[in-house]
């Protein structure tokens, strides 16, 4: 909020004329500058204290030369009232710095004033709704990223899912040929099996034969 306190500066080079000078129409311009203003979304009593002084420190700072309003309400404020008596004083005594007021001219100058505080509250109204728009902006940009990056990952887990699916569909298909495996090469198996079973009896067979004759020969011969 420190930054608040400059809502209100005269522009350095502005004229400034001496107090006890007369005036006429309000022909001061007074720069209100409009910087970069921290905005919070914090409503205190504080908060609203600390604004009201800054307005009150913006008003002292574009008072006009001579007693105008800006004396008036001074006088006012300082009387702790609005009451006509304070009201009366109060002109009494602006009249006795300056013989030319009247309620007119007072009420004049305080077209001038609000007329300046309305500018600026305008000015960093606008300032704070640009900001707001700004965070809305990239907290949609961001939600929006977010989103998409959801829906892309969402998209990726159900490929994922579908996929698990087909692998655990192949996985099934792969275990029930396994267990059909052995079946289905079994009578492949048995078939060597039984002839090589055939060949050894074969073999020894015919070799019992043939010790036969060769035991004969040297028997008989």
């Amino acid at each position: 909020m420190k930054n608040w306190k400059n809502l209100f500066v005269k522009d350095e080079d502005e004229n400034k004329d001496d107090d006890s000078s007369s005036k006429s129409t309000p022909t001061p311009s007074p720069s209100f500058p409009v910087g970069d203003t921290p905005y919070t979304t914090q409503k205190s009593t504080p908060l609203l204290e600390e604004i009201l002084e800054v307005y009150e420190s913006g008003l002292k700072s574009i008072n006009m030369p001579g007693y105008d309003f800006f004396e008036f309400y001074n006088t006012v404020k300082a009387g702790g009232s609005h009451s006509e008596s304070v009201y009366k004083m109060a002109f009494q005594m602006g009249k006795t710095m300056d013989a030319t007021i009247s309620s007119q001219k007072l009420a004049s100058d305080a077209d001038y004033y609000i007329s300046k505080i309305r500018e600026v509250h305008e000015s960093y109204s606008n300032q704070g709704k640009k900001k707001l728009d700004s965070i809305e902006n990239q907290l949609k940009s961001e939600r929006d990223g977010l989103s998409s990056e959801a829906s892309r990952m969402e998209t990726e887990i159900s490929k994922m899912k579908q996929q698990i699916q087909m692998l655990e569909g192949q996985l099934n298909e792969t275990r029930q040929s396994l267990g059909k495996v052995e079946g289905n090469y079994k009578p492949k198996k048995d078939e060597i099996q039984e002839k090589l079973a055939a060949n050894d009896q074969a073999m020894e067979a015919f070799v019992q034969k043939l010790v036969l004759v060769q035991s004969s020969i040297s028997k008989y011969l």
